[in-house]
């Protein structure tokens, strides 16, 4: 079985996405390397392009919350390759779980696989993520490019 290199990155959704950005940014000092407003922030501690990714909960969602904890929305691992994402693929599918993937997105332009864990939760497996360059800046939104890598 292929083991991930280490944890890559968590998605949240949450209650309010600028005041989750403010918290983030000045109590725990990520930086945010790019935004889609009102309903994304990539956020980082290092070079990867992102650690941490905060979603905005949807309101219908929102609505029908019996409490103020919002939800997970992936966990991710990293692996060294592409031929890894398809060879984990691969082993998932053989255990009869549906897999998405790959896949590359952006913004940072990691090519990705995902599955649901037994509870729901969307399990991520990627490589080759975009690092931030010398400037601290991450790929301008005109190179972001979406495609299947079956």
């Amino acid at each position: 079985m292929l083991m991930p290199r280490k944890l890559g990155h968590v998605g949240i959704y949450v209650r309010d996405l600028e005041r989750s950005k403010k918290f983030y940014t000045e109590v725990v000092g990520l930086k945010v390397s790019d935004e889609f407003p009102g309903k994304a922030v990539f956020m980082r501690c290092g070079q990867d392009h992102h650690d941490t990714v905060l979603f905005q909960l949807a309101a219908e969602k929102l609505a029908r919350s019996q409490n103020d904890r919002a939800e997970i929305q992936q966990i991710s691992y990293e692996v060294d390759r592409l031929d890894d994402l398809r060879q984990k693929a691969a082993e998932v599918k053989a255990l009869g779980i549906a897999v998405s993937g790959p896949q590359q997105r952006g913004p940072g332009m990691d090519k990705t696989i995902d599955f649901h864990d037994p509870d729901g939760n969307t399990i991520q497996f990627y490589c080759d993520m975009d690092q931030t360059g010398w400037d601290d800046r991450s790929r301008p939104a005109e190179q972001w490019r979406r495609q299947d890598l079956v």
